[in-house]
């Protein structure tokens, strides 16, 4: 198997390196072992991996693998040189395996703040960081080469001589195969040969049409004029081409295979695949066309395959010694351990079966205790006692023959005492089995036993029986605790495993799709729902994701996010671009227009203050960045003219859950089609609840709920759009998910507050001056009715009539004497505040008079019209043309709002501010600072246009014609949702996870979900208990058993064993700083059955602690 890079594998590494990275900074360096390096180079919205192996190889690579957590003293040095610089150059020295990563300064290469990585993929390898005059900075290793020869810190890098490949010919053929010995043949004589290198001379010998174990001096022509050496010549000018082509442009890469009955014997390699890696080469060279082998884009490509599956193979190999390794040591405590009962149950069964001896034979054993008692008694030697019983024996004593040793030290003496039922057993075979037999097996024969000479037979019998209690009591107490200390024991090797087990992987990683950059989630009814996370999100969400048929979400609060649902293309590019112009947001279903401005309420300071509010949605085309003349629009605001349709409020749930990636187009044709029947099912249920007939039932678009907003013509521009539910959807809404709005808007009493807002923003409201809103000085709130007969006074004062003051009528209630007396009181406050502004806008600011006076003499020779067409041409409109004003803090009032304001008295003032909404509860949290308000990025500019305005507006696409970045999201862009399911069924083949965080609303599909709402938890800790009930909820779903009599049975229960294994461990790979992207942050994590799941997880870890404390 090859192992390294070649010169070749070099060459064609570095031609796709300076077209992939060249011009990149170098944004971080990692260590990932000791002699390998990943250098991550990025650009904005792309970013390259290269791996760099001292000595063994270079690639690019896109696979994930652990990093060492604190870098090495090289890569810190690498670090603080090369961080944030971009990339010049990248070349090969000559044909050598060396290669020069430079990061030129602007001044050039020559100059100081160069600096120079050398690459060695030769021997052992080094890495060298140099400056621009290549002396050595740091490196790797230290060589010393010879005495004058080293490399090592201040030394200079030797650049010169490298080796260079040039064309054969064929003189230099000739004195190379001259100089072959005699055993030498054609492929090892070849492969020294210039700067090929073995694989390409092989090659060259077969297109040759030679054999490579061709003997040279003897089967060889060495003729000059010979077909041989032609050939040989002829294939030597071809390597030289591709060594050429493999310099100028990137290459295919191939990575062929073993045959697999070559691999069946490798237990290291045979969990790859099918078949075993063999080698990965730049070129299909001829030895290796017959053999199985895969294509890839680029060499780079099949390199970082080819090692990265090696890469995991060897760790998975690892990790498998290691549990092999625990696995032995947890079977020799066992053997141990069962070797240590077995032994006292023997000592219980050889106790018991002396004592019974001991029974069988009282009378000898009386009389061989009474001779030796005699004997000790009458003052004997114990030497000539012993010298006694020999001789006794060698007579045929057969008392002294049984008599096998004397310990008068202990008073005891052995006897050898046979079993008289042996006899018995044997002759009778018919006779059953006693519980005994065992015992008689096992000691069958003379048995040995030791007797005491100062009590009887009797009492030695009883001595073992005594002493057989106590050993039965031993193994009773040992079989007790043995599964205790075997738990004990398994729980410490587990730990020691843990400690020392490799937990380096190797996994690919995955390529984010375009819309995860953004906060972003799948409504229920599987419309896309994007949200910028700061301001420079929220300018690049709308201008260059905002198109025709998208909504656009906000709430009226600080912090509340900018939301674009965008809207499906299916029906409009179906009708081509007539349809395409006529798709408009109100086909999006309310539910998914209540789940995003769930979505701008909850990533706002609503979350943190735990206050209910409502958000609002208007169609693409009221949305501009074009702000009045004088006025301008900060990054991230922007203008919105026409009316605002206003949602329920919303309550303050989120949620936190994965969806998973569909690897086949069979799993996701499988999904498609149960999606397709529910949206079927449930249109069914819409037009049985409302009729067959009815013509709402049948308005759905898409297979979507019909709940959108309807379109009265006969009313005018300032009400025009009124936000409403179909009476099929209020009767089916339990079983489609949508929501009542008629319902809600007698709740929450939406239609006078829209009719507020319309209000708020009319002309004369906005050109009151910014900061004299009556809310802030506590002005009594005015009702619907009070404010309509405010507009119809408005409107008798403008034709001329006069009309009295409004009175309060009966059935409305008159005013009590403190209200009259409070409104005179806010009438007299309000009047003298404007006197005084009027006092403040009447006295000019030091300079001002001169600078009106410089403005009219520059633009003297201008008329009226001639001012209109010069500012229409400039892309700005006055207030005349736009009838409103930018409700921004800082956007500064201009002179024509405030003439217009000195004008007007008091009671128009008090007439036109603005209502108090649910928004009012909330001016506590608006109040910030300029500066804070500046840099939020939520800050949205509202007017009123006239008649016909809106038609005027274009798109905020519009505006971006010239932007080169802008870009149309076509179907396929939006089909990817397609393969993204929330609930994988048995069968599914399953690529990745993705962490998503989105109104709970939207997420009742989910397998895998948790629920969030305001607490006090970070990202971190939140994510990682989101991650355990999933990966518990994960095992739940796990069958207990996979065994069934039915045979399809058991194959449901096997595949959804499979599927729950692989979507935890999908969930477990998912990195944490993309969970902690997705995540809201000040949560607290809420699951059914969470609580238990928590004892349980306290009762296990305790009852770890203890086995664990037990153990020691």
């Amino acid at each position: 198997m090859k192992q390294r890079f070649s010169a070749l594998d070099v060459r064609a590494t570095v031609t796709a390196l300076q077209q992939r990275i060249v011009g990149l900074r170098l944004q971080g360096i990692y260590d990932v072992n000791a002699k390998t390096f990943l250098l991550k180079f990025t650009k904005p919205e792309h970013k390259e991996l290269v791996l760099i192996e001292s000595g063994i190889r270079i690639h690019t690579s896109d696979y994930s693998r652990d990093k060492s957590i604190t870098p090495s003293s090289f890569c810190t040095k690498l670090r603080k040189h090369l961080k944030a610089r971009r990339l010049t150059a990248v070349r090969q020295i000559g044909l050598d395996r060396v290669v020069d990563f430079e990061f030129a300064v602007a001044a050039g290469a020559s100059a100081e703040g160069t600096y120079h990585i050398i690459c060695e993929f030769y021997a052992s390898g080094n890495i060298i960081l140099t400056d621009h005059l290549y002396s050595t900075l740091a490196l790797l290793r230290v060589v010393h080469v010879d005495a004058d020869t080293s490399f090592a810190v201040g030394k200079t890098y030797n650049l010169s001589e490298p080796r260079e490949i040039e064309p054969v010919n064929k003189t230099a053929l000739l004195e190379c195969l001259a100089k072959a010995g005699p055993k030498d043949n054609l492929k090892r004589t070849l492969a020294s040969f210039g700067a090929f290198g073995p694989a390409l001379s092989e090659h060259v010998i077969l297109r040759a049409k030679l054999s490579p174990s061709l003997r040279v001096s003897t089967a060889l022509d060495l003729n000059p004029n010979s077909p041989q050496i032609a050939a040989l010549v002829d294939a030597y000018q071809e390597a030289y081409d591709i060594v050429c082509r493999l310099g100028r442009e990137v290459s295919p890469g191939y990575i062929t295979y073993l045959p697999k009955s070559e691999g069946e014997g490798d237990g290291e390699n045979k969990d790859i695949g099918d078949s075993v890696y063999d080698e990965f080469n730049p070129w299909m060279f001829e030895q290796h066309v017959a053999k199985p082998h895969t294509a890839y884009p680029s060499f780079a490509d099949a390199a970082d395959v080819f090692f990265s599956n090696l890469e995991a193979q060897k760790l998975k190999v690892k990790a498998h010694q290691q549990e092999l390794a625990a696995e032995k040591k947890l079977g020799a405590i066992k053997t141990e351990h069962e070797g240590r009962v077995a032994a006292l149950e023997r000592a219980h069964r050889k106790t018991e079966e002396q004592a019974r001896r001991i029974e069988s034979n009282l009378e000898f054993v009386d009389q061989a205790i009474m001779i030796i008692r005699q004997a000790v008694a009458a003052g004997m030697d114990w030497k000539e006692l012993e010298e006694l019983v020999r001789d006794q024996q060698d007579q045929g004593n057969p008392i002294a023959d049984r008599i096998l040793k004397l310990n008068l030290v202990a008073n005891q003496i052995t006897l050898e005492l046979d079993d008289p039922a042996e006899g018995q057993s044997d002759s009778d075979d018919s006779e059953p089995e006693n519980s005994d037999s065992g015992s008689q097996r096992d000691f069958a024969g003379p048995l040995a036993v030791d007797v005491d000479i100062f009590e009887s037979a009797f009492a030695n019998a009883q001595r073992y029986y005594n002493s057989r209690r106590q050993a039965g009591v031993k193994h009773a107490k040992t079989l007790a605790i043995s599964s205790q200390a075997l738990q004990s024991a398994e729980q410490k090797i587990k730990n020691d495993l843990k400690a020392t087990k490799v937990t380096a992987t190797v996994s690919q990683l995955r390529k984010p799709f375009w819309f995860e950059k953004f906060s972003w989630f799948v409504s229920s009814d599987g419309y896309l729902v994007l949200a910028g996370r700061d301001m420079h999100q929220n300018e690049l969400l709308v201008k260059r994701h905002l198109r025709s048929g998208d909504a656009y979400v906000h709430a009226d609060i600080h912090g509340a996010a900018t939301v674009v649902v965008k809207n499906r293309q299916e029906s409009a590019a179906g009708e081509g671009a007539k349809g395409k112009a006529q798709l408009s947001a109100e086909s999006i279903p309310p539910s998914t227009l209540f789940q995003a401005g769930i979505m701008s309420v909850c990533r706002s300071r609503a979350w943190d203050a735990k206050i209910m509010t409502s958000a609002w949605w208007v169609e693409a085309a009221q949305v501009s960045k074009t702000a009045p003349t004088g006025e301008y629009l900060s990054t991230g605001s922007f203008m919105i003219r026409g009316r605002k349709h206003l949602l329920p409020p919303h309550q303050l749930v989120y949620g936190f859950g994965f969806l998973f990636r569909l690897a086949d187009d069979e799993s996701v044709a499988r999904h498609i089609l149960v999606r397709q029947q529910r949206l079927a099912i449930m249109e069914e249920n819409l037009r049985a609840a409302a009729g067959a007939d009815s013509p709402a039932a049948s308005r759905v678009s898409t297979g979507e709920d019909a709940n959108m907003a309807t379109v009265d013509p006969s009313a005018d521009d300032a009400s025009a759009i009124v936000v409403g539910c179909t009476p099929a959807v209020s009767a089916s809404k339990a079983k489609s998910g949508a929501i009542d709005f008629n319902a809600a808007r007698k709740k929450y009493n939406l239609d006078e507050v829209e009719t507020a807002a319309v209000d708020d923003f009319s002309e004369e409201a906005m050109l009151q001056a910014p900061g004299t809103s009556s809310r802030s000085e506590g002005k009594r709130q005015i009702s619907a009715k009070e404010r309509r007969d405010q507009r119809k006074q408005r409107a008798l004062g403008a034709s001329g009539a006069e009309m009295p003051p409004p009175v309060p009528s009966e059935s409305s209630g008159k005013l009590s004497k403190k209200e009259q007396k409070r409104l005179e009181e806010e009438k007299k406050f309000e009047t003298s505040q404007q006197k005084q502004q009027n006092q403040q806008q009447q006295q000019q600011k030091r300079g001002q008079k001169s600078k009106s006076k410089k403005i009219k003499e520059k633009y003297a020779e201008q008329d009226d019209e001639d001012r209109e067409l010069r500012m229409a041409l400039l892309g700005a409109a006055g207030k005349k043309d736009i009838g409103g004003t930018i409700a921004s803090s800082r956007a500064p009032a201009t002179a024509a709002s405030d003439s217009v304001a000195n004008d007007m008295d008091a009671d128009d003032l008090a007439s036109a501010q603005p209502p108090s909404t649910v928004v009012d509860q909330l001016q506590a949290l608006t109040v910030e600072p300029q500066a804070d308000l500046a840099a939020d990025s939520n800050v949205v500019m509202d007017a009123l246009p006239v008649p016909g305005a809106v038609a005027a507006i274009a798109p905020a696409a519009a505006n971006d014609d010239d932007d080169e970045d802008a870009l149309d999201l076509s179907v396929d862009q939006l089909d990817v949702l397609d393969t993204l399911t929330a609930a994988p069924i048995p069968g599914d083949s399953l690529s990745f996870a993705i962490p998503v965080c989105a109104p709970y609303t939207a997420l009742s599909q989910f397998k895998y979900r948790v629920k969030l709402v305001p607490g006090t938890m970070k990202k971190g800790k939140a994510c990682k208990v989101a991650l355990a009930v999933t990966l518990a909820a994960a095992d739940g779903n796990k069958p207990r058993s996979t065994f069934s009599s039915d045979p399809e049975e058991a194959d449901r229960l096997e595949l959804t064993a499979i599927l729950a294994n692989r979507e935890k461990e999908l969930m477990k790979s998912v990195p944490e700083s993309e969970m902690i992207m997705q995540m809201l942050g000040n949560a607290k994590v809420t699951a059914p059955n969470m609580e238990a799941m928590r004892q349980k997880t306290k009762f296990m870890a305790k009852a770890k602690a203890k086995a664990a404390s037990k153990a020691e």
